[in-house]
């Protein structure tokens, strides 16, 4: 078994957790933390992922690498983050990390893409991928992403894929069609089982609300967490879907 770690938002939620903010009065407040403390409660939490999947194997974090192609494809992903504060010791906890597990970090991508890739490469044991982000969804995995173990079929991975191409991701400041929420997307992509419809079924949509079949092609890029064949790792290209 091999443990996939979404490390971006377990070092970010962990570093933020042991920030302790200190009131001397109302005018003098110290907000400070401890990397050490950070590594204690990530290494928490790794031995409970461990309990929950009944094995000791191999751990494995996935980081992201900036800027990232979705920058290239749309110049505004993910710009409504660029205010959000980094918690104070995740530098140092991020680097303390390569000492202690396998870190991987590719070129241009985002952690969800090392893990998209990983998962699916078959070159790992039984990789089981980490993480409560719901575009790990639109992966074909095993997922951990509370207390039980999910298996999430190719099918199941791109009906999410093509639901969130017609929905978009407001959390990654890109657009779907206008007043498309998930229940919505779903009644649109109806009894639709293969690929191939769902994308003619969005295309139609997009044709008759907005953008067209550009726009489509861009939201379903935007929204494809990437899978094995869909990166070189001595080039650093990536491979965008083609339908």
């Amino acid at each position: 078994m091999t443990l996939l770690i979404d490390a971006d938002w377990l070092c970010y939620n962990c570093c933020y957790a042991v920030e302790n903010d200190d009131r001397f009065d109302d005018n003098l407040h110290v907000l400070y933390s401890r990397p050490s403390w950070g590594l204690d409660l990530i290494e928490t939490y790794i031995q409970r992922y461990k309990q929950v999947s009944e094995d000791e194997g191999e751990v494995i974090m996935c980081f992201t690498s900036y800027p990232t192609f979705r920058h290239d494809l749309y110049q505004d992903y993910k710009a409504n983050r660029k205010s959000r504060r980094k918690p104070l010791a995740l530098k140092a906890v991020m680097d303390a990390l390569t000492n202690r597990y396998r870190c991987v970090r590719y070129d241009g991508l985002e952690g969800d893409d090392v893990l998209g890739l990983l998962a699916t490469s078959k070159e790992l044991d039984d990789p089981i991928i980490v993480s409560p982000d719901k575009d790990m969804r639109t992966i074909p995995c095993k997922l951990l992403a509370g207390e039980d173990l999910e298996l999430i079929t190719k099918r199941q991975a791109n009906r999410n894929w093509m639901a969130q191409a017609l929905t978009g991701d407001a959390t990654d400041n890109y657009k779907g069609l206008a007043g498309v929420g998930a229940v919505t997307a779903n009644k649109i992509l109806g009894d639709a089982k293969e690929l191939t419809d769902m994308w003619e079924i969005v295309v139609k949509e997009y044709e008759k609300k907005q953008g067209g079949y550009k726009e489509a092609l861009l939201t379903a890029r935007l929204a494809r967490i990437l899978r094995s064949g869909d990166y070189n790792t001595k080039t650093g290209k990536v491979k965008l879907w083609k339908p």
